[in-house]
């Protein structure tokens, strides 16, 4: 009883691993310079690259943990969930010009937060 909880703990510590490490790639490291400005565009070339850079590291991150459905599904949802949320952000903050730094900034944590408990919602949903 003691080892299949442990592998379970160690499964869902690897996930959460990999899709922090996702986040990082997709959000930092791959991330050209013509995303942020357009993610305040529903549609825009921009956003549905990001939203596609981030499918596709979560899908490779992920294939050799997991069921192809499993991953499918949680794909789909980060992606969504990713795409929404950095729209709902820029938009706002597109239409805002004026607010203070300190206000932007929490905006944006708020944004990353928002992407991390996906990734709780994620990992729980899998173990």
């Amino acid at each position: 009883m003691e080892k299949e909880h442990k592998e379970k703990s160690m499964t869902s510590m690897t996930i959460m691993t990999l899709l922090l490490l996702k986040h990082y790639l997709a959000d930092y490291v791959f991330n050209p310079a013509y995303e942020p400005a357009e993610k305040h565009i529903y549609g825009s070339i921009g956003s549905l690259a990001h939203l596609g850079m981030h499918m596709l590291w979560c899908f490779a991150l992920l294939i050799g943990f997991l069921p192809l459905g499993t991953v499918a599904i949680v794909t789909l949802f980060d992606g969504f969930v990713h795409y929404h949320e950095d729209y709902i952000k820029t938009k706002y903050l597109h239409k805002r010009k004026g607010l203070s730094d300190k206000f932007r900034r929490c905006i944006t944590g708020m944004d990353q937060l928002i992407h991390m408990l996906t990734y709780v919602a994620i990992v729980y949903f899998v173990s």
